[in-house]
């Protein structure tokens, strides 16, 4: 019929690179990203890094987004936003991040370098999955390194961020 609006389902992988994977909707993006970081970070530009990851099957997964963004304060930071279904989900994002910190270095000049580390996040929109934690009323897992005895944060420049959406909705 003519005239009758279409919807895009951002909570699918078509959905989701549709809205927020071409610069010209980066600012919804952005938009997106600001407010899961609840004020932590002001992300004020982002680029869209060039190494997407495609699984081989439907099964491993893909990441869709590598993004390397700055802050209002000119800080750089780099952001990898996976949308799928997996298992061992909590192991396959921290070896995610750990590459993305890995991949950092230089080769064969590391100690001109000095470990001089951006801050990484990981950032993951469970799809048909939750949280293992037994709270059904969470769907933002704000997750951080952090001292086991006193909560205080040990290591603030590593994140994992875990959107439960179909939760979210549900919720809202």
């Amino acid at each position: 019929m003519i005239g009758q609006p279409k919807y895009i389902d951002p909570t699918t992988d078509y959905g989701f690179k549709r809205i927020f994977g071409s610069e010209v909707n980066k600012d919804l993006l952005i938009a997106f990203l600001n407010d899961l970081f609840r004020g932590r970070k002001k992300i004020k530009e982002l680029v869209y890094n060039k190494n997407e990851h495609v699984g081989v099957t439907e099964e491993t997964g893909a990441v869709i987004f590598d993004l390397t963004c700055t802050a209002d304060n000119g800080e750089k930071f780099i952001i990898e936003v996976q949308r799928s279904d997996q298992k061992n989900i909590k192991r396959r994002m921290l070896y995610y991040g750990s590459k993305l910190i890995a991949d950092q270095a230089p080769k064969g000049r590391r100690r001109e370098w000095d470990y001089a580390i951006s801050e990484v996040y990981v950032i993951v929109l469970m799809d048909g999955f939750m949280m293992s934690d037994g709270d059904t009323s969470d769907f933002l897992h704000d997750i951080c390194l952090c001292n086991r005895d006193t909560g205080k944060v040990f290591y603030e420049y590593l994140g994992f961020i875990y959107v439960e959406p179909r939760r979210a909705l549900s919720f809202h």
